[in-house]
């Protein structure tokens, strides 16, 4: 009778304890870079928002090599880009490593300024961090392919 007593307090203390520890799930990292994805493509600067940083600073280099370091920069000039409804983006994912709170992408993108135009395509290097458990940039690193072309393509909008 004894050993059942015990064997039944060993299994209560058991299940009281696996209690009290909070499950997390780390969220999928391929949707929340989709989502991210999506954003840019539907020009949704709510869904955009949703995918950076809430930390002070963000680093975004640009293709010639200017770095923004504030997330508000960076939102608002994608609210300003997502008003030009001319253009188009497609991201392809290259590679990624995903550990415990922290991700990365490499993505290359097609963006092209206007129908007209050549489409240019560019390097992404995303770094995301997992905060409030969902993942969130805090770096983008932009690297044009052909960088005379990019700037041109610029230029002529």
């Amino acid at each position: 009778m004894k050993s059942i007593r015990l064997l039944l307090s060993v299994f209560i203390i058991l299940a009281i304890c696996s209690c009290q520890k909070a499950v997390t799930m780390k969220p999928d990292f391929s949707a929340a870079l989709q989502k991210h994805f999506d954003s840019i493509e539907h020009r949704d600067i709510e869904a955009f928002k949703s995918s950076i940083t809430n930390n002070k600073t963000m680093y975004t280099i640009v293709q010639n090599g200017h770095a923004f370091t504030t997330p508000q920069q960076i939102i608002d000039i994608h609210a300003g880009w997502f008003k030009d409804t001319r253009w188009s983006w497609k991201g392809t994912v290259i590679h990624t490593v995903v550990g415990e709170d922290m991700a990365m992408a490499v993505v290359k993108y097609t963006y092209q300024a206007t129908p007209e135009k050549p489409a240019l395509e560019s390097w992404l290097t995303y770094v995301f961090k997992l905060e409030d458990g969902q993942w969130k940039i805090l770096h983008d690193q932009n690297t044009a392919l052909d960088f005379p072309a990019f700037a041109k393509s610029m230029s002529d909008q």
